[in-house]
């Protein structure tokens, strides 16, 4: 089997089948051409059965008995390439034991990718510790990340944060594409708003109880992203396998992390009126 962690390319579509397969199991392409409808994906049954047939042929789903299934090694591959960047799980713990002796943390990470793992982490390590057990996960973005490249386990570590803390996310651009991601994080249960022109400033900024995370983007990387969503007219026109190499790029993010109660506190206030207008 050759393995290509972009064959599912520019369809959106493929990608919402690969998250409906994962949930519900095995489906004829009827159920799922269904289930695509529920997902806000618009399209023939002509057209569903068409991407269900070439991913079929790129070994992506198998079918047996009219019912298609994710092909387990092709999950398997996916997730050792998605995994093999993240960050060490044990580096967590440190980071918490250096802020909570007052420490200031920083470090650099080498891609987006392990940006947004990075976050991830931290977040779901936060949202299972028992204090500030109210306080949500507050994202505020140049442009709206995404959470489609999320493994199977780090999806349900999206999910549980969603359901304990809540997610509020705000991002300053509000281009198409900040509007289909937003649908993305929406149809997860978070609360977005886009086009919000003072949520971040020279950095990027977390805050998920007294703790607050700055991220300092390599401005060159930013422009390349931002020009890349701008690339997008619509749905169709969305070039995923050109999203995920910019997401694998090679680049340099600083990450710097304080614990700071009162200012954590006055960053949750000023995020969450945005959501009460």
């Amino acid at each position: 089997m050759k393995f290509d962690p972009f064959v599912l390319g520019n369809s959106n579509t493929k990608i919402t089948i690969i998250h409906i397969l994962d949930t519900l199991g095995s489906l004829s392409a009827k159920k799922i051409h269904s289930r695509l409808k529920d997902e806000g994906i618009s399209i023939s049954y002509q057209a569903a059965h068409k991407a269900l047939k070439k991913m079929n042929e790129d070994d992506v789903l198998l079918l047996d008995d009219k019912q298609f299934s994710i092909n387990p090694e092709w999950v398997s591959r996916m997730r050792y390439f998605i995994e093999h960047i993240e960050k060490d799980p044990d580096s967590i713990k440190d980071i918490f034991s250096r802020l909570d002796s007052g420490k200031t943390v920083s470090f650099t990470v080498n891609t987006d990718m392990e940006m947004g793992y990075s976050v991830l982490d931290f977040a779901h390590y936060l949202s299972r510790r028992a204090v500030n057990e109210e306080d949500p996960l507050l994202l505020n973005f140049h442009f709206m990340w995404t959470i489609l490249p999320l493994s199977d386990k780090q999806f349900n570590m999206f999910k549980e944060i969603v359901k304990k803390r809540g997610v509020y996310v705000t991002s300053h651009e509000d281009s198409v594409y900040d509007n289909i991601m937003k649908r993305h994080w929406e149809l997860r249960g978070a609360k977005v708003k886009v086009g919000v022109p003072d949520c971040v400033s020279n950095s990027e900024v977390i805050v998920m109880g007294d703790y607050i995370i700055n991220i300092f983007w390599d401005p060159k990387h930013l422009k390349s992203n931002i020009d890349f969503t701008k690339t997008v007219k619509d749905e169709k026109s969305f070039d995923y396998n050109e999203f995920y190499k910019e997401l694998c790029a090679p680049t340099n993010t600083e990450f710097v992390i304080i614990k700071n109660k009162q200012v954590a506190e006055n960053l949750k206030n000023k995020i969450l009126r945005y959501f009460n207008d």
